[in-house]
């Protein structure tokens, strides 16, 4: 990262704990209890990186919905635009160099058609064809299964992030693994007011080996 790029980040986080005092205290107040707080803003500017295209989700939103994450999307699917909104529980992280397993559930999801209110889809949300109370089910739409979910039943999903080659692929992503899955571990996860909050336990008399990581 370049120094301007370096210096435009240190400022933003300046105006931001300059603008979002109490928030900041409350993500110290989490530190000192080993929790990592991410403000939600963090992740909502996350979500405008994403790559963008003619059948990518539309108007993403996130929002605190404690203790889960409330999402939402417009998307395009079998010629009907429908408003799907839906709370994410994360269950689990179990990460090491190897596989990076999240393990989560959807929960309270729902679907509002935008158009072809005639069409196949439409009709079949009208009818309660479609359970959405078991989101697993619905897999079968979009045809074949992602080869980085390993598991889906019900409301309960398990993905490996290392099953998406740009992620298994990159040399940064790949060491940071390394250096962190050693010492520390991934607890509960939850969010708080307009804070993702994850729990951290820590192996400290693995520090070496996080350190011949680093320099590998």
């Amino acid at each position: 990262m370049s120094q301007l790029k370096v210096a435009n980040l240190i400022k933003s986080l300046g105006r931001y704990a300059a603008t979002h005092p109490r928030q900041v205290g409350e993500i110290a107040r989490h530190a000192l209890s080993r929790r990592l707080a991410i403000p939600l803003d963090l992740v909502r500017w996350a979500v405008t990186l994403m790559p963008s295209g003619s059948q990518s989700p539309k108007d993403l939103t996130v929002i605190a919905q404690p203790p889960a994450l409330g999402l939402g999307a417009t998307a395009n699917l079998m010629g009907t635009e429908l408003r799907v909104d839906a709370a994410l529980l994360i269950d689990a992280i179990d990460a090491t160099t190897e596989a990076v397993k999240v393990t989560f559930r959807i929960k309270d999801l729902r679907a509002s058609v935008l158009n072809n209110l005639q069409g196949n889809l439409a009709k079949l949300l009208a009818s309660g064809a479609l359970n959405l109370s078991k989101p697993a089910s619905l897999l079968g739409m979009i045809g074949k299964k992602p080869a980085a979910l390993l598991e889906a039943k019900d409301d309960r999903f398990v993905l490996d992030l290392l099953k998406f080659p740009k992620l298994a692929q990159n040399p940064a992503f790949q060491k940071a693994l390394g250096a962190v899955t050693p010492i520390l571990a991934v607890g509960d996860i939850h969010t708080e007011g307009d804070l993702l909050v994850i729990g951290l336990r820590a192996n400290p008399r693995r520090i070496r080996e996080s350190i011949q990581a680093l320099r590998g």
